[in-house]
């Protein structure tokens, strides 16, 4: 997961990787605070962890969307014959429910991002942690 925080000096965003899901467990990383390098103009900028937030995954995005442009066609692919053979409704109705799973996974990947991203962004640490992380 990448966090972002806005440099001070030029407002271009810095970004920092790191394995932690929620502000907590990026506090206990990392501390209150985390000096990042503006790779736009060089200035070193000082974040408290309340000020670094998440946005959506780029890769996550991309792969959903592969997901879903290539099962697709690929649904159609294996389904296709089982449907011009077939009179039974029944039999069509599965099928399209088959025509279903892409779509499905589709969303389960964009659901399952954009819920790492609301909960690192909405909980906010407020005050100092004296007993987390390093100073």
């Amino acid at each position: 997961m990448k966090v972002y925080g806005k440099c001070k000096n030029c407002k271009t965003e810095i970004s920092y990787s790191t394995s932690a899901n929620t502000r907590v467990e990026f506090a206990i990383q990392i501390g209150e605070k985390k000096i990042l390098n503006c790779k736009n103009c060089g200035m070193k900028t000082e974040f408290h962890i309340d000020e670094l937030y998440k946005k959506e995954s780029k890769i996550a995005q991309i792969g959903a969307g592969l997901v879903f442009l290539i099962g697709t066609p690929l649904m159609f692919f294996f389904v296709n014959p089982i449907l011009i053979g077939s009179r039974n409704h029944y039999v069509i109705y599965v099928v399209g429910g088959f025509l279903l799973i892409p779509v499905i996974v589709y969303g389960i990947i964009k659901k399952q991002d954009q819920t790492r991203v609301n909960s690192f962004n909405r909980i906010r640490l407020k005050g100092r942690i004296h007993n987390i992380g390093r100073k």
